[in-house]
């Protein structure tokens, strides 16, 4: 028998707040983090809005090992790590680690001066196994906006197969310069504000942040007698396998597929959807499109789809990760977040996008979505906890 995998620990950092608290009043309150850019120079771009976190601080670490010194990246996912085992009461040093990002590997020393250093990504997932003293597997994962997803779903199938019993996965990402130039360069960054779904939505906003989960198989967390969030049952993965930078309606609507089959579940059982949504023109309307040929006329606009990052910005990696988090707290207090920043209805994007305000509801099933560059796409299927 397959163990069942349930996630009884949370951990974020993020530009609406670093503990689960501040973090989820934030979202359910519509509140945007949305600011100029501190962390470097951006006078000479047309664009100078992001997702930074503000009055970062690190934690105090049970090991009392110094990670003052460590690339910001890194800090935020051993920050965040720390919160989950801590929400979780985990003290197993056989716990693995898998670990999504795309940036680690560059990093600015610190004043943010223009002076760079280089890591190899894998040291990201490493610093945090030794800083945490996890000693169990660790991975590093990296496929663009979707590593987060991908990340838990590696862990997924680890505990799943009884290769392990608890593992910390998620992901981080730090506001790299090099992203945010990039993004600008490809015209795909808003002016002011994210405006996921709104017809005239302008691009993304470039954020910063980590969230990491406690995976745990179902023996272990009633062994232990863990709360538990909620409960992974699958998910699905495709490649676009088409163009670098514009997603494909048919490798979305692959994807998303994928996922229901993995958890063996019916269109028809999904309550909510947390959207990649990222403000873009071509992205939302290649994610509506695909949301419509799967759930078909009769369905799509009954089932809410909200982006959170019309309020935090697009953590890149971490975006996923951060946004199972927020599936899990969903769950828990029966809200789902809204899509701020709505305006103005665009008739291809005609989904219930939760607008500008938080709705009380009990929903059942989730589904996670994170696509990212390359065409790399991963959703993620996450359920009430039931005995």
């Amino acid at each position: 028998m397959a163990e069942r995998v349930v996630v009884t620990g949370l951990g974020v950092v993020s530009s609406l707040g670093s503990s689960l608290d501040d973090f989820w009043s934030n979202l359910i309150e519509g509140n945007s983090a949305i600011s100029e850019v501190d962390s470097f120079d951006s006078s000479k771009l047309q664009k100078h809005y992001g997702g930074e976190v503000k009055n970062f601080s690190l934690p105090k670490l049970s090991s009392a090992k110094d990670i003052s010194f460590l690339p910001r990246t890194h800090q935020f996912a051993i920050t965040a790590a720390n919160y989950a085992l801590e929400d979780a009461g985990v003290k197993d040093s056989s716990a693995g680690v898998v670990l999504g990002t795309i940036s680690s590997g560059e990093e600015f020393t610190e004043g943010h001066t223009n002076d760079k250093k280089q890591y190899p990504m894998y040291m990201a997932t490493a610093n945090l196994a030794n800083s945490l003293g996890l000693a169990g597997s660790a991975y590093t994962v990296s496929y663009a906006c979707a590593s987060g997803n991908y990340a838990l779903g590696l862990a997924y199938d680890r505990i799943k197969s009884k290769k392990e019993q608890i593992i910390l996965a998620g992901a981080a990402d730090f506001f790299s310069i090099t992203n945010f130039i990039g993004f600008h360069r490809l015209f795909s960054i808003a002016p002011l504000r994210c405006q996921p779904f709104d017809k005239n939505r302008k691009g993304l906003i470039p954020a910063e942040g980590a969230g990491m989960l406690v995976l745990e198989s179902l023996s272990s967390a009633k062994k232990r007698n863990a709360f538990i969030y909620g409960e992974i049952i699958g998910y699905g993965l495709s490649a676009d396998a088409t163009h670098p930078t514009i997603p494909s309606e048919k490798g979305i609507l692959s994807c998303m597929r994928d996922a229901l089959e993995n958890a063996r579940i019916n269109v028809e059982d999904i309550d909510y959807i947390n959207a990649h949504g990222t403000g873009t023109v071509k992205n939302d309307k290649a994610e509506c499109r695909a949301i419509k040929k799967m759930f078909g006329k009769e369905k799509y606009k009954k089932i809410p789809v909200s982006s959170i990052k019309s309020m935090l910005g697009h953590a890149m990696g971490a975006a996923s990760a951060i946004e199972a988090i927020t599936c899990m707290l969903t769950l828990k207090d029966n809200v789902i977040p809204p899509t701020i920043n709505y305006e103005t209805p665009d008739p291809e994007c005609d989904l219930d996008c939760v607008p500008n305000q938080a709705r009380k509801k009990r929903v059942e099933l989730i589904l996670n979505n994170s696509f990212g560059f390359g065409g790399g796409n991963c959703s993620l299927v996450i359920a009430r906890y039931q005995n």
